[in-house]
């Protein structure tokens, strides 16, 4: 039985064992569940040995596996260097850029910004490299993304930050919820309630307003899709973190009601790593359309407003 693994293959393996999820890998490579599970499938008995095995709900990678997503990486790079060799020998300009953020919600509004762009430079290829977003500051320094889109930095790191905008976060809950109709919450409030946020005990508003204070929230749930998220909170599953423009672009906020953190409110910072190679004429006019396309956000309608800018 032959051995040969495909470009396919790789990027399969390389994205269960970054998200953890069939599901998750099925949606960033446009395919069906069944078909990534039977590609792991046909991969493991072409191998003869296992790649996965779940553990807490999640798909945790063999050392066959891990090998094989670096693999994955290593391949990756080594067809864009030559890429970019061949540019420079035939004087061909760099028109790539890769693209990732460190919450998915901005994927709502990005897509305004990369048409933007692309109507600016028609050449231009934009790469969105959702993975990234598990190490955005060790995937610049790998030179596997030109543009990270941050809202919680690390100040250890010595990568320059550029700052993009501000936006208000809110608890959001059923609209029966016992907190429901208070002006704000302070953060002991969390103590006893279910938590459901994008990026779990690593998400800005624990480790800026709970972390500080001290406060545990009563459990943890780690939910990686906006609708998945709004409707567990509509249920009554728990408390919700989102920006108010997430609320706003909304089909239907029946049964949900969104309170305040803190008396001021709670705004977080949106910052952009740059790649050492990133081209500045592309950097800064990405830089510029997001600061554009945030200053509509704001508004009530703001999908509205920019479809026809």
């Amino acid at each position: 039985m032959s051995r040969h693994l495909s470009r396919r293959d790789l990027e399969a393996v390389r994205l269960v064992a970054a998200n953890g999820s069939l599901t998750r890998t099925a949606e960033l490579m446009h395919v069906s569940q069944p078909a990534i599970s039977q590609r792991l499938a046909g991969l493991q008995e072409r191998l003869g040995t296992g790649l996965f095995v779940r553990r807490d709900g999640r798909m945790q990678p063999t050392p066959a596996a891990e090998r094989l997503a670096a693999a994955s990486e290593s391949v990756d790079r080594v067809l864009q260097h030559a890429i970019e060799d061949i540019q420079a020998m035939t004087g061909v300009r760099h028109r790539r850029l890769r693209i990732t953020a460190q919450c998915y919600t901005t994927y709502r509004w990005m897509s305004f910004v990369i048409r933007s762009m692309l109507a600016r430079y028609p050449a231009l290829t934009i790469d969105v490299i959702p993975e990234a977003i598990e190490d955005p500051y060790g995937a610049i320094e790998r030179d596997e993304v030109d543009i990270a889109i941050i809202d919680h930095p690390d100040p250890s790191s010595p990568i320059p930050r550029v700052d993009l905008f501000n936006d208000e976060l809110f608890a959001v809950m059923r609209s029966d919820h016992p907190f429901a109709l208070r002006k704000y919450l302070n953060p002991e409030n969390f103590s006893d309630q279910v938590l459901i946020l994008y990026t779990g005990n690593r998400h800005a508003f624990v480790e800026d307003i709970l972390r500080p204070a001290g406060v545990e929230p009563k459990r943890l749930r780690q939910v990686r899709m906006t609708e998945a998220i709004v409707e567990l909170a509509r249920a009554g599953q728990g408390v919700a973190v989102l920006a108010g423009w997430v609320l706003s672009d909304l089909v239907s906020r029946r049964d949900l009601a969104a309170v305040r953190i803190g008396r001021g409110g709670y705004r977080r910072r949106w910052q952009a790593l740059v790649g050492a190679e990133c081209p500045d004429e592309y950097s800064k006019s990405f830089i510029d359309e997001i600061r554009a396309t945030a200053g509509k956000l704001a508004k009530d309608h703001w999908r509205q407003a920019l479809e026809v800018a």
